[in-house]
């Protein structure tokens, strides 16, 4: 159910994708949706959850550019090689509109990445390779954003490239002096 749930919202989007259309393609009646989840909101947040549980944690490196590098290449080949790009552009103009559904995907979905960005960046600044006063929540957004945005909104290749920009250019602001 997930992975059809997956499939339609990279296809038609959210509003397009209904409890009625998962079923038919899915081969089930409704109910057996419902007796699972109480509504769409909830099914995809479930497979966003499902989705987000794959990302792995970042393994202490010793460095801690390796580890970003890791950590926002590991994003993009997220959003670029597996369905999950396709499922956030599905999503991106409903999770504007509906707070609901936005609230629990940040709980849900943006709160482990953050708490690996957050990991991340704690060893960096026990190493000495980052200020003590780096933001972990400015330090996700600038780190992870990018890739977002240009999902989104078109633009450059996401590739291992542009991890090694959007990297380097947050570490000219948070390193350490």
């Amino acid at each position: 159910m997930l992975e059809v749930t997956g499939t339609l919202l990279a296809e038609r989007g959210y509003t397009a994708t209904s409890i009625e259309t998962i079923a038919r393609r899915a081969g089930v009646g409704k109910a057996a949706i419902y007796r699972r989840w109480r509504s769409k909101e909830e099914l995809v947040v479930e497979l966003l959850s499902h989705v987000a549980a794959g990302v792995e944690p970042v393994p202490d490196l010793g460095d801690t550019r390796g580890e970003l590098l890791r950590l926002v290449g590991e994003a993009i080949d997220h959003l670029t090689r597996t369905p999950t790009g396709g499922i956030i552009q599905g999503l991106a103009s409903e999770l504007s509109r509906n707070p609901k559904l936005s609230r629990l995907v940040r709980e849900r979905v943006i709160s482990l990445r953050h708490g690996e960005v957050g990991t991340v960046l704690e060893r960096g600044i026990a190493r000495g390779d980052l200020r003590a006063d780096t933001d972990a929540e400015i330090a996700h957004e600038l780190l992870i954003g990018p890739a977002y945005y240009h999902l989104l909104l078109g633009g450059k290749r996401l590739d291992g490239q542009f991890a090694v920009r959007i990297v380097d250019a947050f570490l000219r602001g948070a390193r350490a002096d």
